[in-house]
């Protein structure tokens, strides 16, 4: 049973993420981490805001932040935070990125929040519950075939030579794809106005499990493309950047976290392509 006081808490800091970023009116200062990925002052300023928040309101709960790490992660509560999700969108001056925040109990997601940071849009999915765009409740769409389906597909560029001839299978076969849409893919999911989002093998923590409840909980599943449920548990003692230990697909398919979450999407042809989607169930 999640306390409704923790739902509670996951809307407030999507509010305070938009109100923070609100509050930073000059262009960002971008800083290339250790990693080569870049990170910008408005990372770094929501990050904080909202540690300081759950610090607060629940001084007993662990924390996971891409930009300050970890702390109490061990702990039965645990907040993930990715506070400008499309940080190099951002930096770029695009509208596609996001705040994403979950809340996991024993390691499993079970609060997601998408969060739009200019914009009034804010999805919230609860395990159990179900899932709210603006208040009011979505669903992922219904079954149908591959090549009627609108996919999210992430940047080309994440897909390594393992996974890249599986994406080209999948793009080659829908109606038709929108690219590097990102966390907003995933509300779009949640929504019905997309039916398959897929996503390369370079993702981490933050990344993925604010995703999980906001698309299960509209009625989605979320996969690897070789047909295995995902698994976005965090463990470890600090539970620091890493993905959960999971076989790994066959050559070249998709996979790794390729397919993060999709409707229920039904193909027939070809009969590889369903098998690698683990389409019908």
């Amino acid at each position: 049973m999640i306390p409704d006081e923790f739902v509670q808490l996951a809307e407030t800091l999507a509010l305070a993420a938009r109100e923070t970023a609100q509050s930073i009116t000059s262009d960002p200062e971008v800083d290339i981490k250790a990693d080569g990925s870049p990170v910008t002052t408005m990372d770094r300023a929501v990050e904080a805001a909202l540690r300081r928040i759950i610090e607060q309101r629940q001084p007993t709960h662990g924390i996971l932040g891409e930009e300050f790490g970890a702390e109490g992660a061990g702990r039965d509560w645990v907040w993930v935070l990715d506070p400008v999700d499309g940080t190099r969108q951002f930096a770029a001056g695009l509208p596609s990125f996001g705040t994403l925040v979950a809340l996991c109990h024993e390691g499993r997601p079970v609060v997601g929040v998408i969060a739009h940071l200019f914009y009034e849009a804010v999805c919230i999915g609860v395990a159990g519950r179900g899932t709210l765009f603006n208040g009011r409740p979505v669903r992922c769409a219904g079954p149908a075939e591959l090549g009627a389906v609108v996919a999210s597909i992430s940047d080309p560029d994440a897909f390594d030579a393992r996974t890249t001839p599986g994406m080209q299978a999948i793009r080659a076969r829908t109606r038709w794809n929108v690219f590097d849409g990102g966390c907003l893919g995933f509300a779009s999911l949640a929504r019905g106005l997309v039916g398959l989002c897929l996503n390369g093998p370079n993702l981490e923590a933050f990344d993925i499990v604010a995703l999980v409840p906001v698309v299960e909980a509209a009625g989605g599943a979320d996969q690897r493309l070789a047909g295995q449920r995902a698994d976005h548990r965090i463990r470890g003692r600090d539970r620091r950047h890493r993905r959960s230990a999971a076989p790994r697909p066959r050559a070249g398919t998709a996979g790794g976290h390729a397919a993060i979450a999709r409707a229920r999407v039904c193909n027939n042809t070809p009969s590889r392509i369903a098998t690698i989607l683990g389409i019908c169930r």
